[in-house]
């Protein structure tokens, strides 16, 4: 795929990963505020029956599946290509992580409202490792408990990184092999080893599908098609809200499918002023997912001292921390791109 057509179609792609974040975040306060008596009327325990919004994990994992194999194209069998893409990979998902899980341990001992645990130095040090480890409830959760996800993201990274060795068809095929091998593993034998009982769940083969649409071939979906793939993926999670949990990999994992299949191959046409909006959403989606709940926990605090939760400041609360979290989320991409483009200049400068 060349520059120029990646830029005429990843604009829905980056659209499709605003809408993920936006959906975990809504689910999340959502959530708050039914349980802190803000929907007395039951419109967001409609909504969330209606849809399930914590799906957007599932769309991000087809994302991510996606856009490595795209964003690699001159890495596979490149002298050192697996040392570039891991590096590329670090810097975009390890400072603001850790960034996050460190203010998440501040709060936490400073006795404040976010809830979590503080677990032995070794679930500590884990959870800035991306290593799945049991947290003192038992759960297979960080830290900072969103970071369940990037334990799975790294993990693929680190099983795709070698197969840049190879062609990009050859790389593909061997690191959904290996990854389905896992996932077949321990479905029919189970691991004793937590670690690797966390990384052999099948929704590690959302990663899987989203390689596979990355190596479709040019021709591209007509837009009677897409709006298909779109309806199709919305009766899809309607009603995978009543699937039992263990089928999310299949109930969540095939609408999540068809709505990057039609958000990545549609055919190319100019980039317009609102799809630029929505790559810059999109750019943010990292620090939206990540960012949310401590805009989520001081907006519960202030509401708590100013109202008493009902329909209306109930309806203003997950509307306006939406808004909110969404705006920090914008702020925080745009400061990192700064601090990355002075990190590059200085650099820049030092080299002359």
């Amino acid at each position: 795929m060349r520059a120029n057509s990646e830029k005429q179609f990843l604009p829905w792609v980056q659209a499709l990963r605003a809408f993920a974040a936006l959906a975990v975040a809504f689910y999340h306060f959502a959530h708050d505020d039914i349980t802190n008596g803000g929907d007395p009327a039951g419109w967001f325990a409609a909504i969330a029956r209606f849809f399930p919004w914590d799906a957007g994990v599932d769309i991000f994992f087809v994302i991510s599946g996606f856009v490595i194999v795209h964003a690699s194209t001159e890495l596979f069998g490149a002298p050192g290509g697996s040392r570039i893409f891991l590096r590329r990979r670090l810097r975009r998902i390890v400072p603001l992580y850790w960034l996050m899980t460190t203010m998440f341990l501040l709060v936490l001992l400073a006795g404040g409202t976010i809830h979590g645990a503080i677990g032995g130095p070794a679930y500590i040090a884990a959870s800035f490792l991306f290593i799945p480890w049991p947290r003192p409830d038992g759960m297979m959760q960080p830290v900072f408990g969103l970071g369940w996800t990037l334990n799975f993201e790294m993990f693929f990274y680190a099983v795709f990184s070698p197969f840049l060795f190879f062609r990009r068809r050859w790389a593909v095929a061997g690191a959904i092999l290996l990854l389905s091998a896992l996932v077949a593993f321990g479905l029919l034998f189970g691991f004793a080893n937590p670690q690797l009982g966390f990384w052999s769940n099948p929704i590690i083969l959302e990663f899987c599908a989203g390689m596979l649409i990355a190596l479709a071939p040019p021709a591209r979906l007509n837009v009677p098609i897409r709006l298909f793939l779109l309806l199709l993926a919305v009766a899809g999670l309607h009603f995978a809200t009543i699937a039992p949990p263990a089928w999310r990999a299949f109930t969540y994992g095939a609408p999540a499918v068809a709505l990057v299949a039609a958000a990545a191959l549609g055919a190319p046409g100019r980039v317009s002023g609102a799809e630029k909006w929505l790559v810059r959403l999109g750019n943010a989606s990292y620090a939206m997912y990540l960012a949310h709940p401590f805009v989520m926990r001081a907006f519960s605090v202030l509401w708590h001292k100013i109202h008493e939760r009902n329909e209306l400041t109930g309806t203003i609360y997950v509307l306006a921390g939406l808004a909110a979290a969404q705006f920090c989320a914008l702020a925080i991409d745009m400061g990192e791109r700064k601090v990355k483009a002075l990190l590059r200049r200085g650099l820049k400068n030092e080299a002359v």
